[in-house]
């Protein structure tokens, strides 16, 4: 049975109920005690005033469907799916829309839950390579390759073009774009270095960015959300 963490009315809490077979839970329940295994959270922009909640769900990679209203800020809402913080919002009292977002997100999870390793079929080699495994993917204009960069300095070439593998990477919520030929694993980012313009991940690898990328790549991070700065 499918468990979703849920901030909203209570009404519309009954009327899920009736919809699909799954347990609810608060959100504060699921944050105090760190529930396992939750599938989905559902929560009203209306009760989400500060976004922290919606900043401890997409940090544990845990999907935000955010409800909303027709008055609702639109550039706000714009923000949280540039960020990848949710993967939906959708009208309060559009419960059929709900539930087949939900479904669909059920269904996708099903595949998803299970890819932790890509395939190189190249040419004259195959490589199996863990996604945890790769710090970012840019094109090489010499070759005219996709190159595929790893933790150990590996690197490897796909004879697809940059966009073709871009969209097959879409579906991992782990890869953010830096520019129109890169690729970075945001969960192995390790620093952003303003002075030498570059960005570092674990490993020490590093990677030459612009002032002005490296400005919207923290903006898109949300580096600071459910962080403590000191």
């Amino acid at each position: 049975m499918k468990k979703i963490g849920v901030n909203i009315d209570l009404n519309l809490q009954e009327i899920l109920r009736e919809l699909l077979e799954a347990e609810f839970y608060s959100i504060d329940s699921v944050i105090s005690y760190d529930l396992e295994s939750i599938d989905v959270v559902i929560i009203d922009l209306k009760y989400e005033i500060n976004d922290n909640k919606i900043h401890f769900f997409s940090r544990k990679n845990i999907p935000v469907m955010l409800l909303c209203s027709r008055d609702d800020d639109f550039r706000r809402i714009k923000g949280y799916f540039k960020r990848k913080e949710i993967y939906d919002c959708i009208y309060r009292d559009d419960y059929f829309e709900i539930e087949r977002s939900l479904r669909e997100l059920f269904s996708n999870k099903k595949i998803l839950k299970n890819i932790k390793e890509i395939v190189i079929n190249d040419t004259f080699y195959r490589a199996i390579v863990k996604i945890d495994d790769i710090i970012y993917l840019d094109y090489c204009r010499i070759t005219r390759k996709t190159e595929i960069t790893t933790k150990n300095g590996k690197i490897y070439c796909v004879k697809r073009g940059f966009s073709e593998v871009e969209d097959k990477l879409r579906i991992l919520e782990c890869f953010i774009k830096l520019d129109r030929g890169t690729l970075i694993n945001k969960n192995l980012l390790k620093e952003i270095d303003y002075k030498n313009e570059r960005v570092t991940f674990v490993g020490d690898n590093w990677l030459s960015v612009s002032r002005t990328k490296l400005k919207i790549l923290e903006e898109n991070l949300d580096l600071f959300g459910n962080r403590i700065e000191l």
